[in-house]
């Protein structure tokens, strides 16, 4: 009889780690879209993103939901608990990535028309960093990698610098080209999404840490 309960708890455990896989999963694809709008700007992929974003959020409540409901019933402690503690926060960490993802979408859409003085490809190449280093964060946490997490952070560290360099670059295009501050303030706004992007792909690698070796870094 013990020895069921436990592989059944085990069991549960394992469900709630392949949900969290699975949003990662919906998260890339639509994160991976966004910053290819950077790019190409096809905003027929629009209803994509926003479908996706919908299929994100009720991921995340749905593991919400089975891990709260996982915690009533098994009363875990130790490692079990910090387990279930970790893969409710890393859920809302990563439906929080989605906002960002949708809401850099939302920001090509309303900056529509590209200047034809606009050649810098630095805010794309930024979305390049932080779609490769979200990777990663899931990865690590998939593979419950100590390695990898430590990677992720050290991996933010250049997406700051990044950061930094895109936005002296559109400063100094709107001070050059005023006609077009609109659109270099959407890509500002855009550049500062991916910038949180990275953030909180570092929140879900320290959380990685923490549920391995048990203490926060």
């Amino acid at each position: 009889m013990d020895k069921h309960i436990v592989t059944s708890y085990d069991n549960d455990l394992e469900y709630i780690k392949i949900l969290i896989i699975e949003m990662g999963v919906l998260l890339e694809k639509q994160t991976f879209e966004a910053i290819e709008l950077i790019k190409l700007h096809n905003l027929k992929i629009m209803p994509t993103i926003r479908e996706t974003e919908k299929k994100i959020n009720s991921a995340e409540k749905r593991i919400r939901e089975y891990s709260t409901n996982t915690l009533t019933k098994r009363q875990p402690l130790a490692d079990d608990l910090r387990k279930i503690i970790v893969s409710i926060k890393i859920a809302s960490t990563l439906e929080r990535i989605g906002d960002h993802a949708e809401n850099i979408a939302n920001r090509i859409e309303q900056a529509k028309i590209v200047p034809t003085n606009y050649l810098t490809d630095s805010i794309y190449r930024l979305g390049q960093s932080v779609i490769k280093n979200l990777s990663q964060a899931l990865t690590a946490y998939d593979q419950n990698s100590i390695t990898l997490s430590k990677n992720v952070s050290l991996e933010d560290k250049k997406i700051d610098l990044l950061y930094e360099t895109c936005f002296r670059e559109h400063l100094v295009l709107m001070m050059e080209d005023n006609k077009n501050i609109s659109y270099f303030t959407q890509m500002l706004f855009i550049a500062k999404e991916l910038e949180r992007i990275g953030d909180l792909c570092k929140n879900i690698a320290k959380e990685v840490s923490y549920s391995v070796e048990g203490k926060i870094s």
